[in-house]
């Protein structure tokens, strides 16, 4: 369960009752039970899988580098609250790449592969620890806030393990995703925007590439007017000053806006804050009028 458990105990001769305690408060989506033929795997000091018996091996060794990614993600952004890590890999029919319910983030089997090579979606989920879990989006409008500082995080870490032109190929690739996904909605529709206007219609039909990867690269481009180091700071700071809460796109903008003039000169701000572009990049349905192009960057 998305909870720490607290004990096992027999409840008649054929049923046990398990605890569980959550100590953190979650959002209510985030709450997730795994019943089945399961077992558990240490991989780490804070860090193991779950998965059916027949797959513990695979899964294991696929995932052995999970403490080392975790210790990676936090080193750059900031303390793990929630104690220990566990990867639920779960059987072919689950629909999802994945999910990140705290402590038991949820799997695909289509991430053990054999080669690693799909490894980078437990860095996402690991990523969300913080920016979806300790932060998360008041409504669907906001989506971007958990994806796109997501996707950003998770190349980071890969950057700092695999290489920089291992993340800026990731990021070429999510661009012409994202490019893809803009043209099928439409560009001058909010859809192909960072702040979908869903007025009543489901929010699954406005799901794209799009909060993911035009919110890595607004992201992309604030970190550009302060530099990467402190735009490092900047994130840590935006999650002390909004943990455990829920929040839209006008929190972020007044915690940058804050974090900015409590940091530069009163020139830097305004230079800083003109170029920050807020309404073209959150609410223009294009970001530029083609792909940007990370492969020469």
């Amino acid at each position: 369960m998305s909870a720490n458990e607290t004990g096992v105990s027999a409840y008649n001769a054929t049923h046990n009752i398990a605890g569980f305690h959550a100590a953190i408060p979650i959002p209510s989506y985030l709450m997730a039970i795994a019943v089945g033929d399961l077992v558990y795997r240490s991989l780490g000091r804070r860090v193991g899988v779950i998965t059916e018996p027949s797959q513990i091996d695979f899964v294991a060794n696929e995932l052995a580098e999970m403490e080392l990614l975790l210790d990676t993600t936090e080193a750059y952004i900031g303390p793990y609250i929630w104690g220990n890590y566990t990867i639920l890999v779960l059987p072919p029919s689950f629909p999802m790449g994945g999910m990140e319910n705290p402590l038991l983030t949820f799997a695909s089997p289509t991430i053990i592969v054999g080669d690693k090579s799909q490894v980078y979606v437990a860095t996402h989920e690991m990523a969300h620890s913080w920016t979806g879990n300790t932060i998360t989006c008041r409504n669907w409008e906001s989506f971007w806030l958990n994806e796109g500082f997501t996707v950003f995080l998770e190349r980071k870490v890969s950057g700092q393990l695999y290489g920089s032109d291992f993340a800026l190929v990731e990021a070429q690739l999510g661009n012409t995703s994202l490019w893809g996904d803009m043209v099928s909605f439409g560009l001058d529709t909010t859809y192909s925007s960072l702040h979908p206007v869903l007025k009543g219609d489901n929010p699954d039909n406005s799901f794209s590439e799009v909060p993911y990867e035009k919110g890595f690269q607004t992201l992309t481009y604030l970190e550009s007017l302060v530099g990467a180091e402190q735009f490092r700071e900047f994130l840590r700071y935006y999650i002390n000053a909004n943990f455990l809460t829920s929040i839209t796109t006008i929190e972020l903008r007044n915690t940058w806006e804050q974090w900015i003039e409590e940091n530069y000169s009163a020139v830097e701000t305004n230079q800083i804050l003109a170029a920050s572009n807020w309404n073209d990049w959150i609410f223009r349905s294009t970001l530029a009028p083609e792909p940007l192009n990370f492969a020469t960057q």
